[in-house]
């Protein structure tokens, strides 16, 4: 049973499901959580992480407070297991929004977490509509969790390896999906926030998101680390940080969106 760090119950979902169309007619899954706003209001497409298609119920911690501030959000499935096609998923979900009446489509934002936080960076790379981005606990080098893992954590290396291969003979869709070989194309404001406790996307990935970013000629990237925070937000040894970190996030927005 999937438990909220807040009560202990289950966890409730309190957007709306809302299909949206892909090119070959198939469609993927979302979740809108519209703000009680006037007029057209900026919005924020929020990415899951995970190894599936996406689960709403990882990210109903930011979108009910995105929602809450102010913005409309949408949160993401992704049409396949795997994340070949993450950042036109995304790109799909602008296009969707854009459409919209009561969305601003100069104003719509990106935030991930971990796959989410890579599918993330990935999309802002190709596709500059989205105006400011903002990630936490990202994975963006998936060859450093394959190989860094052997040895770590041998079970985690396992299940990385057996959802996207050797990588060694697969190392070419490594680099293909894998947010630090395409962030140099990122030119919009960019957050990244990472626990210092995460076992699962070392902070090493932040900083080297940071950096390469930077080093193309974007200067507006912050990065902050949070010591005794996890990877799911978890605080070591015990809680969650969600309204800490939605603090960071939150005001990036309306300081990026207007």
């Amino acid at each position: 049973m999937t438990l909220t760090p807040r009560d202990g119950g289950p966890v409730m979902l309190t957007g709306e499901l809302q299909p949206v169309s892909l090119p070959d007619g198939s469609a993927i899954k979302t979740m809108l959580y519209r703000a009680d706003t006037r007029g057209p209001a900026p919005a924020i497409v929020v990415c899951p992480g995970g190894m599936g298609t996406g689960m709403f119920e990882i990210v109903e911690w930011a979108a009910s407070r995105l929602r809450a501030a102010g913005f409309h959000a949408l949160s993401m499935n992704y049409r396949g297991d795997l994340p070949t096609h993450d950042p036109d998923d995304i790109s799909q979900a602008f296009d969707w929004l854009a459409e919209q009446p009561f969305i601003d489509p100069a104003r719509i934002g990106l935030f991930g977490v971990s796959r989410g936080g890579n599918a993330a960076l990935r999309a802002a790379a190709s596709d500059h509509r989205f105006r400011a981005v903002a990630t936490f606990g990202t994975v963006s080098d998936f060859l450093q969790q394959a190989y860094g893992t052997a040895a770590f954590a041998p079970a985690r290396h396992r299940l990385i390896t057996g959802w996207l291969g050797d990588p060694v003979t697969a190392r070419s869709f490594y680099e293909r999906i894998q947010a630090i070989n395409h962030v140099q194309t990122i030119v919009q404001p960019l957050l990244l926030l990472h626990g210092e406790h995460d076992m699962h996307a070392p902070v090493e990935q932040s900083i080297a998101v940071r950096d390469k970013v930077m080093a193309a000629g974007n200067r507006d990237v912050t990065l902050e680390l949070f010591p005794v925070l996890g990877h799911f937000g978890e605080v070591v040894p015990s809680g969650f940080a969600y309204d800490h970190l939605a603090s960071r996030f939150i005001p990036f927005f309306r300081e990026k969106l207007g």
